[in-house]
């Protein structure tokens, strides 16, 4: 055989070959930080798919700062030129990002302070309105995989805010560049807050006259080393953090059916470890800064009470027109459904 044909042969073989063994690879934007237990359940969901799938299907998750956070995300899901490939599949939204890309989801109105007294809350809220969330995203081309709660949002501050009135004397970062309208229903309400990109944000604290307080999970404080400067905390848990994991329809319409039973239960079982591990996580994480140099401060009941107070009488703010973050109607359907879970 000539030195040609062999050539030709090998050509063959090796487009046969690329041809049955053909590999899908969606690149998913995600904001978890790197080595976190969240970033390690992305990847044994990744190998997961790549087992399930005989290795048809790599998903390949790539961190959200390395694209200009979530706004730089929402833009590369979609096309730069029409009939083109987005450069990203899907994505794995925080409730700001989620709300941003998909506004009426109205997710944020899960993110109201103090609304949720218990994981077993969320959970049944989750079971009962995650249809509803979820149409919104459908319609504009997506499907929800999973919702996951990576943990609850707590106020971590320069000076001590042991009451409401302590905490309104400081410059927060609640949403700020990402999500203007939550910065806004917490100045309506009679907060302070500085609009600082998620970038910039740890360079502000240390600068005179910037950010003196953040409303962040325990994770987030820890892995951005927010704690170094930030040195105490209000051990309240404020509300939930929820994150949407997205895929866009046409990459889950290219994955042959009869792998995504297993793959959605694939996706199931890291949602339903990270709720039963969320607890043990934020408490993880705040001795992680509590050993940093953190003091925490845990109010008594009759402390406890004096904020639920304050948050629930200016929760308005959250779905005022004028700051329209959280959705009135959305909410007062989750209020009535959990007065009747709790049985008042």
């Amino acid at each position: 055989m000539n030195q040609i044909k062999k050539i030709t042969l090998f050509a063959l073989t090796f487009l046969f070959c690329a041809t049955m063994f053909a590999k899908t690879v969606i690149k998913i934007a995600s904001v978890a930080p790197a080595r976190s237990s969240w970033d390690v359940d992305q990847r044994t969901i990744a190998s997961d798919w790549f087992q399930i799938t005989g290795g048809e299907v790599e998903l390949q998750f790539m961190n959200s700062d390395s694209m200009g956070g979530e706004s730089g995300v929402v833009q590369k899901l979609n096309s730069v030129r029409p009939g083109q490939k987005p450069p990203i599949g899907g994505a794995v939204f925080t409730s700001l990002g989620a709300d941003g890309f998909c506004p009426d989801s109205h997710i944020m109105t899960l993110c109201v302070p103090f609304l949720f007294r218990s994981q077993e809350e969320v959970n049944a809220v989750l079971q009962e309105f995650t249809p509803q969330m979820q149409k919104p995203f459908e319609q504009k081309g997506y499907v929800v995989l999973g919702w996951f709660n990576i943990g609850w949002a707590y106020f971590f501050t320069k000076n001590p805010a042991r009451t409401p009135s302590e905490l309104q004397k400081q410059r927060l970062s609640v949403g700020g560049m990402t999500s203007p309208m939550l910065a806004n229903a917490f100045k309506a309400a009679g907060y302070l807050t500085q609009d600082v990109p998620a970038d910039k944000l740890l360079q502000s604290m240390k600068t005179p006259g910037g950010v003196e307080g953040v409303f962040t999970i325990p994770m987030y404080a820890y892995a951005a080393q927010y704690c170094k400067t930030l040195t105490n905390c209000l051990n309240a848990p404020l509300a939930p953090v929820m994150v949407a994991f997205v895929i866009s329809k046409a990459e889950w319409d290219s994955i042959p059916e009869k792998y995504k039973p297993e793959l959605l239960k694939s996706v199931q079982r890291a949602q339903d470890k990270f709720i039963q591990n969320q607890q043990k996580t934020d408490a993880e994480y705040l001795k992680r800064c509590e050993a940093s140099g953190v003091t925490l401060y845990t109010p008594n009941d009759a402390g406890m009470k004096a904020w639920r107070d304050e948050f629930e009488a200016k929760s308005r703010y959250m779905y005022d027109p004028a700051t329209p973050v959280a959705d009135k109607g959305f909410y007062e359907q989750i209020v009535a459904f959990l007065k009747k879970f709790r049985g008042e």
